[in-house]
């Protein structure tokens, strides 16, 4: 089913007025047909069906109860090179991230000059969109502005932790999760790794130092297997109530 996402709030039996870039993907890129059903998700995440009327209008006949049972999940990532921090970004939103926070690393090897940013800001939150909707998400990722190390620490969470290949096994990322916290925050590096002494300042600012097991992970694969493990861990959980 094909999904938009809305600046507005609406109810059922409304009409809505999608703007010219929704409009223009809905109506002439794929094409649909009048007998289809849209989904569509509201500014406060309601989440309702509608049939297309005419171009660029849809009518709200229904409303889906969703459960809103998410953990709170930031997701603080290194810059990666572009094609593989793109990929990142899109199953990270398959897998139930809350928000991104990109940021500069001291071995990042890709630094984006300050009038880049912006246009590199709307592809990667068209990328954001994209995803969020093939996976039918009832929310919209959120994606902050491009930071650096020492300014992770306002994205902190109940729990909040920091992916580093240097550390001991025996602090595997699972055991911080068994708490069950209702947010986190997790810090991954760049392809070289977080330096010593920016781990040290995290952990210094309440982060603590994890391991993602006995092998080395490329940046955009430990990203995704952390998501794994909270989303792993939650459902356990779930199951013992």
């Amino acid at each position: 089913m094909k999904q938009v996402f809305i600046d507005e709030h609406c109810d059922i039996n409304s009409t809505i007025n999608l703007n010219e870039k929704e409009a223009h993907h809905l109506f002439d890129v794929l094409r649909i047909q009048k007998k289809e059903t849209v989904r569509v998700v509201s500014a406060n995440q309601r989440v309702f069906l509608a049939h297309p009327l005419e171009r660029p209008f849809l009518h709200i006949f229904s409303e889906i109860e969703v459960p809103n049972e998410k953990k709170d999940i930031t997701l603080c990532v290194s810059l990666i090179k572009q094609d593989k921090f793109e990929w990142m970004l899109q199953k990270a939103c398959e897998l139930n991230v809350t928000r991104i926070v990109p940021f500069e690393s001291r071995y990042s090897v890709v630094h984006i000059d300050t009038q880049k940013e912006k246009k590199k800001m709307e592809r990667w939150s068209q990328i954001i969109l994209s995803a969020c909707k093939q996976c039918n998400r009832n929310d919209l990722v959120e994606l902050t502005n491009i930071q650096k190390v020492e300014d992770l620490h306002q994205f902190q969470s109940e729990c909040n932790l920091v992916a580093y290949e240097k550390e001991k096994q025996s602090k595997h990322i699972s055991k911080y999760l068994k708490d069950n916290p209702s947010s986190i925050t997790i810090c991954i590096g760049p392809e070289g790794g977080f330096d010593e002494a920016e781990v040290e300042l995290l952990m210094d600012d309440h982060f603590q130092s994890v391991s993602l097991g006995n092998t080395i992970l490329r940046a955009e694969t430990a990203s995704l297997y952390c998501l794994a493990v909270i989303d792993y861990q939650k459902a356990l959980e779930e199951d013992k109530e």
